[in-house]
């Protein structure tokens, strides 16, 4: 076996934080404070140890925590465990980490722990705003047709605006001409200027037509993105708003 230099930890723990960011020593272990932040804003804090065989880096279990606590504590693990295994290092179901780490490779260890960590917790932060989406969608869909039947169309590809075609997510025809268009919208900016300009553009060739938003999260929506998109809308609506409300907002 290759014997460890055996060295002062906290040595090694200010040899990290000047590649890194800073660090500080607790009960034996070296935590240093990487300048990579999950989505909500944390810093992501990798811990170092020290043993025979070389060093441990790992997150502590600090990105499924944070996993947990917006909801994902089901989705993270397989997440976490594909992020680690494409990164080379390892996932036990609670932290993500490395072993055997040699002194000189310290700071790129601790830089992909802490990003793999974030990465993690941003896919799945990502998979569940795309099942709230997917659900939102669906209720959607579900309440317009129970509000309008057979009249209703489902993804429209070519409704024509006066520079370009659109896609809108459902429409209300009559005579040969849309009397209502509807478009989804999640909460994002890019999603709603996206929708403000397809509106103000399908307005210009569909002067007759009722265009309304259907929020897919009405209460995350800004106030401000709501007025933005009010200029351009005659309605704007929840996702799950019941059958009568979108009777009402199409007549």
């Amino acid at each position: 076996m290759i014997a460890i230099e055996r060295t002062s930890l906290k040595d090694v723990a200010d040899e990290v934080a000047r590649a890194l960011s800073f660090a500080t020593i607790q009960g034996g272990s070296a935590y240093v404070s990487t300048s990579v932040t999950y989505p909500n804003g944390c810093a992501v804090v990798v811990r170092i140890d020290q043993d025979e065989q070389g060093y441990s880096v790992t997150d502590g279990g600090q990105g499924a925590f944070i996993a947990e606590t917006i909801g994902g504590a089901s989705s993270f693990p397989n997440i976490a465990r594909a992020e680690a295994e494409r990164a080379g290092v390892s996932f036990d179901d609670h932290s993500i980490f490395a072993i055997r780490v040699p002194r000189d490779r310290l700071p790129g260890a601790t830089a992909t722990i802490a990003n793999v960590s974030n990465r993690a917790v941003e896919r799945t932060a990502l998979a569940l705003e795309t099942a709230r989406h997917r659900r939102s969608q669906d209720q959607f869909r579900t309440r317009l047709r129970s509000a309008f039947g057979d009249r209703v169309a489902f993804d429209l590809h070519d409704v024509r605006g006066q520079w370009r075609s659109w896609k809108f997510d459902a429409g209300l025809m009559q005579g040969g001409r849309f009397n209502a268009l509807f478009t989804f919208v999640p909460p994002a900016f890019n999603a709603v200027a996206n929708a403000s300009l397809k509106l103000k553009d399908v307005r210009g060739a569909n002067e007759d037509a009722r265009l309304v938003v259907a929020l897919a999260d009405y209460n995350k929506t800004e106030e401000g993105l709501r007025a933005l998109l009010s200029t351009e809308a005659d309605s704007i609506v929840a996702a799950d708003s019941d059958p009568e409300r979108f009777r009402q907002v199409a007549a």
